[in-house]
């Protein structure tokens, strides 16, 4: 025979408090339930553990000698969830990130470094991709997305705003001298993407109509970008938190209209409370924030 918790738990309870309504609000149950399950032990063990009177339940002779035993498993049982608490604060197990290229390659690293070393238990598992991960097929755990997530099924958490500006190298303007307009990039060599249109439709919000031709030197790799211009191939567009840790660059029409980055943190609802997600969020939102700070 083998007795459920359920049935020696209830029966603790109700030795304990004296009384069925009692032992169910110890247990957050209903006292049908807590009766119900009183009634079970008695039919499994074929004797009557309480004696019911108007003043409550009474241990039996029987019932009091497994009460020691009752209280013995609940301790048993208290130790174990304990336990489990503390494997869950050791904060062990892998965590998937997406992020773009320049999140994952040149600011991601310096922010995890201090994450793992507090968390060796801790993996994480790094997807650089400029295409956002599908958090509902669990292409991540966690993504850093540069829009606001739309899905119903997210948990979305905005950290910062980017701005962004134009930049070369100092050698690149003595050498070829500065735009004085944004009409005037055309005329100069001009850093842009292949295939991506992202550049030319924002270019087009600032009233600059741009074609592909228009670039002089074309990459769909961001870091490409930001390697053209720290070497001096001409000018570019890149985040302003990173051009400053650089002071061989020099912003150009420091004036323009670009528009800045929304940086989000999103993982999927029902994953949200698993601890080490839920912890690697928290510190990577607490970090992000000033994301240029860190090691780059």
């Amino acid at each position: 025979m083998q007795l459920s918790w359920d049935l020696i738990r209830s029966f603790q309870a109700v030795a304990d408090t004296g009384s069925l309504s009692a032992a169910a609000r110890k247990l957050g149950l209903t006292q049908p339930t807590v009766g119900r399950h009183i009634d079970l032990i008695e039919d499994q063990l074929n004797m009557s553990l309480f004696l019911r009177g108007r003043d409550g339940m009474r241990l039996t002779d029987k019932g009091a000698d497994l009460l020691a035993s009752a209280a013995e498993m609940a301790s048993t049982a208290t130790a174990f969830e304990r336990r489990a608490a503390g494997l869950e604060d050791d904060i062990a197990g892998p965590v998937r990130i997406s992020a773009n290229e320049i999140f994952g390659v040149m600011i991601l690293p310096g922010i995890l470094t201090g994450l793992l070393d507090a968390h060796p238990g801790l993996a994480v598992e790094l997807v650089v991709d400029n295409s956002p991960a599908n958090l509902t097929r669990r292409d991540a755990d966690i993504a850093l997305r540069l829009f606001r997530p739309t899905q119903n099924d997210l948990i979305a958490r905005k950290i910062a705003d980017l701005p962004l500006g134009l930049y070369a190298h100092r050698d690149h303007i003595a050498t070829h001298g500065a735009p004085e307009s944004l009409q005037d990039l055309r005329h100069h060599r001009f850093i842009g993407f292949d295939r991506d249109t992202s550049l030319i439709d924002a270019a087009r919000t600032m009233g600059l109509s741009l074609t592909p031709a228009d670039f002089a030197f074309r990459c769909d790799n961001i870091l490409a970008h930001i390697a053209a211009i720290r070497a001096g191939l001409g000018i570019g567009v890149t985040h302003r938190g990173l051009a400053a840790r650089w002071p061989e660059l020099l912003q150009v029409l420091p004036e323009a209209p670009l528009p800045s980055l929304p940086l989000w943190l999103a993982c999927h609802a029902d994953i949200r409370h698993n601890k080490r997600i839920r912890l690697t969020m928290e510190a990577l939102a607490e970090r992000l924030a000033t994301p240029y700070a860190g090691p780059i």
